[in-house]
């Protein structure tokens, strides 16, 4: 007896290969994303895979409708929640014992407090918590992106960096006119602020991403004392600089107390799952 197709439960040719394209499709989204470039829309997208337009249409908007990828307003693509959803279930111990960890921060200093990983250049928002009836801007959502020199917890991600390694990391960036106005503007004023957080055991970005907003961040480290995430609360200057002391110990025990969900086989560059 012959069949049409693959028996229930099983995959046939066609679905691994769609299944292919469909992870070359998000990754090349990625690595744009990864970048800082300007990300692409389904044209450029089309070419970059090596595809026609219209496969690359179909297999976007199909990724857009699971919510792996996201359409922006500029019609460009980026990768959505259910990707970092996915990627998290990767390593489903951090997110998980992260969250009532985050939300006493949250609520104990009304402010935002967050779980972050670094992915090249940019910072990816994994979990946040933030006060009931607080401003929503201190919430943010799974899969934010901020850029790694001018945040708290981008700069906790890259406290183990050495400044040539920096300065590699932010070749061809243009640092000048992205942030706050405390912002960081060439590698080297990014190195001399880790430098001297560093020795206080807490990053402190004061006015780096938005005026007025500070966020305090410290590394999360594996077994093994590689960098593997940050978490960090942020919220108005005002209300968080006198709390400075309390903020930065209750960092130190959340970090403390996520080290054991970290296993020993990640590759120590502080990078998303």
């Amino acid at each position: 007896m012959t069949t049409n197709g693959p028996a229930p439960g099983q995959t046939g040719p066609g679905t691994a290969s769609s299944l292919r394209m469909a992870l070359r499709v998000v990754n090349s989204v990625l690595d744009r994303e990864a970048s800082g470039r300007t990300g692409f829309n389904v044209s450029r997208l089309a070419g970059e895979v090596g595809i026609e337009r219209s496969k690359a249409s179909r297999t976007t908007q199909d990724l857009c409708d699971k919510g792996f990828l996201e359409r922006l307003d500029d019609s460009t693509l980026r990768a959505g929640e259910a990707f970092f959803t996915t990627a998290a279930s990767l390593h489903p111990g951090l997110p998980r014992r992260s969250r009532p960890l985050l939300r006493r921060m949250a609520v104990a200093y009304g402010a935002g407090a967050r779980l972050s990983v670094r992915d090249g250049v940019q910072v990816r928002l994994l979990r946040a918590e933030s006060a009931a009836g607080f401003a929503q801007e201190w919430q943010g959502r799974a899969s934010l992106v901020t850029p790694c020199w001018c945040t708290g917890a981008g700069r906790a991600l890259l406290l183990d960096h050495t400044a040539g390694e920096i300065a590699a990391l932010l070749d061809d960036y243009e640092l000048i006119g992205v942030g706050g106005p405390d912002a960081a503007r060439t590698p080297a004023e990014l190195v001399a602020a880790n430098d001297h957080d560093r020795l206080r055991g807490v990053v402190a970005a004061h006015g780096e991403f938005e005026h007025g907003v500070t966020e305090y961040a410290v590394p999360v480290r594996d077994p093994e004392g590689r960098i593997r995430a940050a978490v960090s609360v942020v919220g108005r200057t005002q209300d968080l600089s006198p709390q400075e002391r309390a903020i930065r110990t209750d960092l130190a025990a959340a970090a403390a107390a996520l080290r054991d969900t970290l296993g020993g086989d990640g590759d120590g560059n502080g990078t998303a799952p």
